[in-house]
């Protein structure tokens, strides 16, 4: 905020590292590794799940996003279809073991670049000026 003024400007930051489709029986994961691995693979799909409603609220006018079926989702609102600028790193292996991961990170990428966002600057009145601007006149 400037010196003096009464508008305050507020942004958000977030930064997530989506760890990637754990694929079970590649890793052959048990236990609590297991369990991390199910609660990924879950915010992906709950994740894929916004991706595609928010590409058909535009194409096919379809009202409800589901963005409370998971944490991640809920916290993400404002940058997925919200009022953010977004950007979305996808890393990919050259390997040619994890050919069918790297495509499906591909084609994700390209649905969440069709995602778009109405960035808006937000700035609200500090109600604490206010008072005080109005109590010297």
């Amino acid at each position: 905020r400037q010196q003096g003024s009464e508008l305050i400007r507020r942004s958000k930051l977030h930064l997530v590292d989506l760890a990637g489709s754990e694929r079970v029986h590649k890793t052959h994961s048990s236990g609590q590794l297991l369990r991390e691995a199910q609660a990924i693979n879950s915010s992906l799909h709950f994740l894929e799940m916004v991706i595609v409603a928010l590409h058909e609220r535009k194409t096919k006018g379809r009202q409800h996003i589901p963005y409370r079926n998971s944490m991640l989702t809920n916290v993400l609102r404002d940058s997925l279809g919200g009022n953010c600028k977004t950007s979305m790193i996808a890393t990919i292996s050259a390997e040619r073991s994890n050919t069918e991961e790297s495509v499906a990170t591909c084609r994700f990428a390209q649905r969440v670049a069709l995602v778009e966002n109405d960035a808006l600057v937000n700035e609200e009145l500090d109600p604490s000026m206010v008072i005080k601007k109005l109590k010297a006149e």
